[in-house]
């Protein structure tokens, strides 16, 4: 059964790229939006299984879009995973990593690190 997944990013590059790679996979359905003030309405209108959303941005943080979420009633019960840049390449290979509490990957992985931090995330 295919997962819906939210990506959130102001980055309309990374958002065309990991949507086509997650979509290709066959297991995944994605929506994106680049403006991170619309993503509680998104989320609440889409109802997605878990939100990938970048950290640093400009009119509000992955920090403040996840608040938002987790005070909202129809959108706190859906995960959020953290995707960010601020985690060195060199670190990346690592896989998740957690900041604030919420698990973290980033967007120097492989898609193959990003999957199994989604799949982990549905355990």
């Amino acid at each position: 059964m295919e997962k819906k997944l939210m990506l959130v990013d102001d980055d309309e590059n990374i958002l065309a790229l990991l949507k086509m790679k997650l979509e290709k996979t066959g297991r995944f359905s994605v929506v994106v939006t680049e403006d991170a003030t619309k993503a509680v309405t998104l989320a609440a209108r889409e109802a997605p299984d878990l939100i990938i959303c970048d950290i640093d941005m400009p009119e509000m943080t992955g920090g403040d879009v996840a608040t938002a979420l987790a005070e909202n009633k129809r959108t706190s019960s859906i995960p959020v995973l953290f995707l960010s840049s601020l985690i060195p390449k060199e670190e990346a290979a690592k896989g998740v990593q957690a900041v604030g509490g919420r698990r973290m990957v980033s967007k120097y992985a492989s898609i193959g690190l990003l999957i199994a931090a989604i799949d982990e995330t549905f355990k």
